[in-house]
Parts: structure tokens; C-alpha cells; sequence
């Protein structure tokens, strides 16, 4: 358990003068590792990978529940405490959460001003009612709580009836006879600058516009305990759960009301667009990162579906309860209880990936109901991140070749390549904070340029999928060896166009290859990708394939640069071999301009390498090698053609050598 949060993190009080004007980014991009918008490798993640954890998932006919009902009745507060109650048993207690003495902040889901409790706008306070009292009982009322949240209304006042805390029941619970005796009080996140703490990330922090700084009510991090009650729902980013409910802990008398129009002190606000970019993953990470969550019980009584407020045509009354300790594993386990797929929605991955939890069904252990049961299919979101499933956004990149079309091979076999990361000019692992993998910021706004990006991913079974792409300039695309895409035109690319370019594709069980050839001709070097249900109707389409998972490893067998030269005219490697033809020993002859790693390969011509002789950096100047024609695994080399290959740094040549 993490007592007296505060002093977990590097933290400051803000200073505020009345002349100051505060900028929300005031750390070097370049000291968090992050390219402002575009991409971190995967090595700068330092999180491993997620824990086997648990969580539960409790419904209103759970069998083992003292007053079962069927899931279409609106239960009463009694089931609904039996509900909670038999979900913190499942998962293990409150042992290990919530000690005598400790001071206890729920956070909880407010933004509808004029919704009552129960509608699937606010979290229900029967829920949060319910939690207090097991609380108390556990700590034989020698606990704290303050029930907070931070809405996007300035004038929320928790004491005020009329306010979105009145209005959903909340102001009822300090006078609740059920919860006499214990020491409630309501808090407002958004209270004056004076009470406001300065949380740094460091390297931890994820979005390079918010520079990994965040301001939050010193309450949170004085809290012992933090926990998440979330009402489940549909929204912009794909869902609200325990994840997405952070943003509500971002102050607006800091970053505005909304928290996107910012004030003098931010003048930007929280979650920011630039270009087609928008922040909303990275600040949802960052807040959760900032917040240290304990322990979560989403309330799914009542959900949502399509928007997050009620729309009186919008409600889905799941009726259960899931708790635990991960907020990750409660969001993936959330998502598939409304029919969609975890890795679909952009800040559970990310959340996964700097180490705030579990997004892996074979690590997640369900107590109670399997999920299977208790889910039911809803509308998506019609906003564009939530409607269209996650592009991949990891990938091992090629160097970038010259050129002004994609019908070149700059690679033997280019359908069957499999390239290993960090050799013969590829890419190690590269993750973008963005559905578009954009490669104008990877390699340089250099136009007349084409490269190559590729992963494996495995299937559950083999079955037809759709191909979903964006795109601005021509791509071609090979799963398995066979091209299945190829567009060799231009268009103006808009994010919605990944639910208009679809493909009919046959996926494999286990293992695929997938390679995306782009070309930069007009200075949009992007694309976005995933593979997806076959499924017509846009209410509901989008998911990727159940089960799919997109992976980097270093099984590839090599790729080698076809016989043709890519470099820069004056980055001349005035490479030879002599002799050639060969008989016994040749000398490989080369010329760098500067000092640059460089590799130098032989490869038969099935793309095979056979003899690597330097992957080292090398001075500026002349150098020889010889090579005695013996191979790797110290055979000599047959008779044939075969391919003498250099890189060096983002230049490429090879020649042919004969040996007799």
C-alpha cells in the first residue's frame, strides 16, 4: 500500500505572483526522450511487462449474492451494497488497501449538471454509498474520506443543491443516517491556485506537450489511499472507466472549464490539438501516472453507449459491478463488457506499456462472473478516435531510400522480407504516440523518398479480417508474401478515411508478417493501419480482430538491399571489391566521408547473408577488409553471384562479386 502519496513524487508547491505567467511545457523535449508529437522508442519505455492481477466482476443475478435480481430492474441501494461488497471480498479485501487511520480520496465521474444519480451520466452514489460503508467497516470507522472530483464547471460548489454534486445525490450523503459517525466530507478539485501542487514525471511523463508536469489539489497526494469509482461508459477516446476518470483531477482553475480553453496561467489548457494531433491518451496516462490509483470499483449499473452524457436513447443497463486493484486490467475488462476490444482504446495500451497495470486476458484472473456472461455489444462513439479501432504503433522502420514512386524494389524478395531490428539499416522498436505513423518526423522532410515499415502479429484462428488504412500518398502493403494492397495515387487524407479504405484480407493462425511500403513525394509521410472484424454496420465496426496482437521480435531472417545504390552523391563509398570474380580472398575497399556505424555484409542472392564483415563505427577515411570467402559458420562460400552490401548511417550501396 502507498501511504502519504506525496512523498512518492517529485513535487513542489506552486508560487504564483499576480504578474507570473505560467507555461504548461517548460521541460526539454529532448530530456524526456520524446519527439514533440511523433515518437519514443520502444527501449525508452521502462516498464515490463504487466502482472498477473485479478479482478471482479459482479452482477445483479450473481447466484452467490444474499438478494440476486434480474439485470433489466433497476436494483435498490441494499443490492447494490451486496453487489460492491461481494466484489471487494472476491478480489481479496480491503486488507492490503485500507488501513485504521488512513486518509481515503474516492474519485469519482461528475459532468452532468442536471443528470440524477442512476442515468449512466455520473457515477451512481449508491455505488459510492456502498463503498463508504465497507470502508467504515473495515477500519471500524477510524478512517478519513473525502469523496472529490474536479468537474468542468466553475461554479460547482459541493454545499450548493443546484450543482452537479446535488443534482446526482451526493450532497445527501453527509446527512445519510447510514453513514453516521464516519468522518465524509466533499471535495471540489477545482479550488483555488493556492491549493494546488506541482506534480513532475520526469522521463515517466508520456505527453511532450504537457512536459510531464501537472498541477493537482495537494488533497490527492496528501490521501493515503487513492481510489477510482468510475461510472462505465461510451466516450470520445472509446471509453470512460478508471483510466479515462483521471482528467477529472486536472484542476480547471488552472487549465480551464472546459479544461481544453485554458487560462492565463495555462494558456493552452490540458489536452491540446496541434496539426491532426490531439493529447487526449498521453494527459489520461500522465493523470493516472500522477495519481497512484489503489484500488477501483467501476460502476457499470447503468451505461452508456455512443455519447457520455444521457441522451434518453443512449442507456444500457448492464447492472455489475467490477473491482480491483489495476486500473488497467478494470479498463480492459470494462471494454469487453461493452463488446469492445481493449487494444483498440489508445490510453489502455499506453497505460499498459509505461506500467500502470495489466492489458493481457491471460493475465487478468475474472472472479465471479466471466465476462462472456455479463457483457453486452453497444454503440461506439461516432467521434473519430473512438469509432475507428487503434492504428498499430509499434513498428521497426527502414532507412529511407530515394526515390519517386513505390514500384522499386530496394530489397531481394521484398514481399517475404523480415527484417530484424537494428541491422542492415532497420530501425530498433519504434512506438508513435499517434493512429498516423508519421514518418516525415522519424526521417527528415526530405521529399522523393520511400520507406519501409513492418511487424508480425498473431492470430487466434485463421479467418477473413478487413485491411482499415489512411493514407495521403501511395503505400503498397504484403501480409504473408502477397501484396494485398496498392494505391499509387494521392489523396487528401483525413482521419475518417480509415473507415473508407478497407480491404478483405485472409488472416493465418499464429504468426504473420506485415509490411507497409510508403512513399514521401508531397511532404504527408503517414499512414494508419489496423486489422478489424468484418462487420457493416459503422455503429458497431471497427474492433480489431478479437485475440490479435501486433509484436516486434528479432526471429526475422535478414533483408538485403537489392542491387541498387541509394546515398547521397556526395556521400560516395567508392566501394570495390578486388579481386572480382574471386578465387581465393578478395578486398573490400571503401571510402567514408565521416565517422558513421557501418555494416558490411555478403548475401547470396536468395537474400541470405553470408558472411558479416564489420557492424562497427569506423573513422572518417579509407579501409580495406579482407575477406578469405569463408562464411559465417566457417564453410567456404560456393561458386555464384553474390551481393557485397554497405550502410552507413543513412546511406546504402552494394555490388555484385562473382566467386569461381
Amino acid at each position: 500500500m502507498m501511504h502519504n502519496k506525496i512523498k512518492n513524487r517529485t513535487v513542489k508547491y506552486l508560487i504564483f505572483a499576480a504578474a507570473i505567467t505560467a507555461i504548461c511545457w517548460d521541460v526539454a523535449l529532448s530530456e524526456l526522450g520524446v519527439e514533440p508529437g511523433t515518437f519514443r522508442y520502444e527501449s525508452e519505455f521502462d516498464a515490463l511487462s504487466g502482472a498477473t492481477t485479478k479482478v471482479a466482476v459482479v452482477t445483479s443475478d450473481y447466484s452467490e449474492l444474499s438478494n440476486p435480481v434480474e439485470r433489466t430492474v433497476n436494483p435498490s441501494y441494499d443490492q447494490i451494497e451486496k453487489m460492491v461488497g461481494k466484489a471487494i471480498e472476491l478480489q481479496g479485501g480491503f486488507d492490503w488497501i485500507v488501513e485504521k487511520g488512513d486518509k481515503v480520496m474516492i474519485k469519482v465521474n461528475l459532468v452532468g449538471g442536471n443528470n440524477p444519480s442512476g442515468d449512466g451520466t455520473n457515477t451512481d452514489v449508491r455505488v459510492v454509498k456502498a463503498l463508504i460503508w465497507h470502508i467504515a467497516q473495515h477500519t471500524e470507522g477510524d478512517v478519513e474520506i473525502q469523496v472529490a472530483e474536479g468537474t468542468a464547471r466553475s461554479n460547482d460548489d459541493p454545499s450548493d443543491p443546484a450543482s452537479v454534486w446535488g443534482n446526482s445525490g451526493y450532497i445527501g450523503l453527509l446527512t445519510d443516517p447510514h453513514l453516521s459517525g464516519i468522518t465524509l466530507s466533499l471535495l471540489n478539485l477545482n479550488q483555488s491556485v493556492e491549493d494546488l501542487i506541482e506534480i513532475d514525471l520526469g522521463r515517466e511523463g508520456t505527453s511532450a506537450v504537457q512536459g510531464s508536469k501537472y498541477y493537482v489539489h495537494k488533497a490527492q497526494m496528501e490521501a493515503d489511499v487513492f481510489m477510482a469509482v468510475p461510472v462505465l461508459k461510451i466516450h470520445n477516446t472509446g471509453i470512460t472507466n478508471a483510466l479515462k476518470l483521471q482528467v477529472g483531477s486536472a484542476p480547471g482553475c488552472y487549465y480551464g472549464y472546459n479544461k481544453t480553453v485554458g487560462t492565463t496561467l495555462c494558456p493552452n489548457g490540458l489536452l491540446h490539438n496541434i496539426d491532426h494531433r490531439v493529447w487526449t491518451t498521453e494527459a489520461i496516462v500522465d493523470l493516472c501516472n500522477v495519481a497512484d490509483i489503489d484500488f477501483v470499483v467501476a460502476d457499470a449499473i447503468m451505461c452508456l453507449e455512443t455519447v457520455k452524457t444521457n441522451r434518453d436513447y443512449n442507456q444500457v443497463r448492464l447492472n455489475t459491478i467490477l473491482a480491483g486493484a489495476d486500473p488497467v486490467a478494470i479498463d480492459h475488462v470494462g471494454a469487453k463488457l461493452m463488446g469492445l476490444n481493449p487494444d483498440d482504446v489508445a490510453h489502455i495500451t499506453l497505460a499498459e506499456k509505461v506500467g500502470l497495470g495489466t492489458n493481457n486476458s491471460d493475465k487478468i484472473i475474472i472472479v465471479g462472473i466471466p465476462v462472456d456472461q455479463a457483457k453486452q455489444k453497444v454503440k461506439k462513439s461516432q467521434h473519430k478516435d473512438g469509432k475507428f479501432g487503434q492504428s498499430n504503433r509499434t513498428w521497426i522502420l527502414s532507412q529511407a531510400f530515394e526515390g519517386t514512386g513505390i514500384q522499386n524494389e530496394y530489397y531481394i524478395n521484398e514481399a517475404d522480407i523480415q527484417p530484424i531490428p537494428g541491422d542492415n539499416g532497420w530501425s530498433q522498436s519504434v512506438y508513435f504516440f499517434d493512429d498516423r505513423i508519421d514518418l516525415l518526423s522519424f526521417y527528415s522532410e526530405q521529399t522523393n523518398m520511400v520507406s519501409y515499415a513492418f511487424t508480425y502479429f498473431s492470430a487466434l484462428k485463421d479467418q477473413t479480417a478487413e485491411l482499415w488504412l489512411g493514407t495521403h500518398e501511395a503505400i503498397s502493403v504484403y501480409l504473408n508474401g502477397e501484396q494485398v494492397y496498392l494505391f499509387t495515387s494521392t489523396n487528401s487524407y483525413r482521419d475518417s478515411d480509415r473507415g473508407e479504405k478497407k480491404k478483405i484480407i485472409n488472416i493465418k493462425q499464429g504468426k504473420n508478417t506485415l509490411l507497409v511500403k510508403t512513399l514521401n513525394k508531397f511532404g504527408d509521410y503517414s499512414f494508419a493501419l489496423n486489422i478489424c472484424e468484418v462487420e457493416s454496420d459503422p455503429l458497431y465496426f471497427g474492433n480489431r480482430v478479437n485475440g490479435l496482437k501486433f509484436y516486434i521480435d528479432d526471429s526475422g531472417t535478414g533483408t538485403v538491399i537489392n542491387h541498387i545504390s541509394s546515398y547521397d552523391s556526395g556521400y560516395a563509398y567508392s566501394l570495390i571489391c578486388n579481386p572480382n570474380p574471386a578465387a581465393g580472398y578478395t578486398k573490400i575497399s571503401f571510402e567514408l566521408p565521416e565517422s558513421k556505424t557501418t555494416q558490411i555484409n555478403i548475401i547470396d542472392m536468395s537474400g541470405k547473408r553470408v558472411k558479416s564483415l564489420c557492424n562497427e563505427m569506423l573513422s572518417a577515411g579509407s579501409h580495406d577488409i579482407l575477406w578469405n570467402l569463408e562464411s559465417d559458420q566457417g564453410y567456404r562460400a560456393g561458386s555464384g553471384v553474390y551481393l557485397c552490401t554497405m550502410v552507413s548511417g543513412n546511406q546504402h550501396q552494394s555490388i555484385k562479386l562473382i566467386i569461381e
